[in-house]
């Protein structure tokens, strides 16, 4: 996605007067070419709403989560937009390509699901480098650091990860963490049949809304928003869907809505 900075997305773009004064155009002055690029240009509202649901997702929940300003999420759109690296956590990247979360690399390296969410925020351990690099596929040295053009290595990788044995079965497997986890689900969080718990299981962070598409989620995000969709108390549409799991592996969810 690649920052258009011109006065049609721009603040101080007034019903195609310019506001500002201080760049291409004299303050007041008519716009007469909305495709002209300025030093003092600002987003305007329409075009931050397509930015912060259009944007890669790694930085739109970087963003959601205020792990970064607005005006880094800014900077690292253009840098990529200039095909300039831009750091991911390896795990972001994983997920962006793979399609797995921290739940299912933790089940496929049978460890807790704590030891990948250290690994996602401390680093990795030393003796666990390896064994990441080994189960994933993945080369030691992206696990260090990450950015978006490794994207096409880990392409690569995927392929190769693609044709581990009895992958999709591995997958599914039930550990005592993880049987728990989808138990509160059912009976606690979302209070939902046990068959989509172990579904929602699977997910390790999301946030969503309306206006944003479906498409780049996993089928397992897919199915918690379909659900809370769904079962909203009537009269009500879902505004907001923010999900995450904590260090222990608690799930909070939460849930914006608002009256039809």
């Amino acid at each position: 996605m690649k920052l258009i900075k011109q006065c049609k997305t721009c603040e101080f773009n007034f019903n195609g007067i310019c506001a500002d004064g201080s760049g291409v155009y004299k303050y007041g002055e008519e716009i007469v070419d909305d495709t002209v690029e300025c030093d003092s240009w600002g987003v305007n509202l329409e075009y931050f709403g397509e930015l912060t649901t259009q944007a890669p997702r790694f930085l739109r929940e970087q963003l959601a989560s205020c792990r970064i300003y607005y005006n880094e999420f800014e900077a690292s759109l253009e840098a990529i937009g200039n095909g300039e690296p831009v750091e991911i956590n390896v795990f972001d990247a994983i997920k962006t390509v793979y399609g797995i979360s921290m739940v299912d690399i933790a089940v496929l390296l049978d460890v807790s699901f704590g030891v990948v969410y250290r690994a996602k925020t401390k680093g990795f351990a030393a003796k666990r480098v390896n064994q990441f690099a080994d189960a994933l596929c993945i080369p030691k040295e992206l696990l260090a650091k990450t950015t978006t053009l490794d994207l096409d290595k880990l392409r690569e990788c995927k392929e190769i990860f693609g044709k581990t044995s009895n992958l999709d079965l591995r997958l599914k497997q039930m550990p005592q963490w993880k049987e728990r986890l989808a138990h509160e689900i059912s009976s606690m969080y979302l209070r939902c049949p046990i068959n989509i718990a172990k579904e929602i299981s699977r997910v390790d962070k999301l946030h969503w809304s309306p206006n944003i598409s479906l498409d780049e989620y996993t089928e397992s995000e897919k199915v918690l928003i379909n659900y809370i969709n769904r079962n909203i108390k009537k009269g009500k549409i879902v505004n907001e869907v923010e999900y995450s799991l904590d260090l222990a592996c608690k799930p909070h969810i939460r849930v914006l809505s608002y009256e039809k």
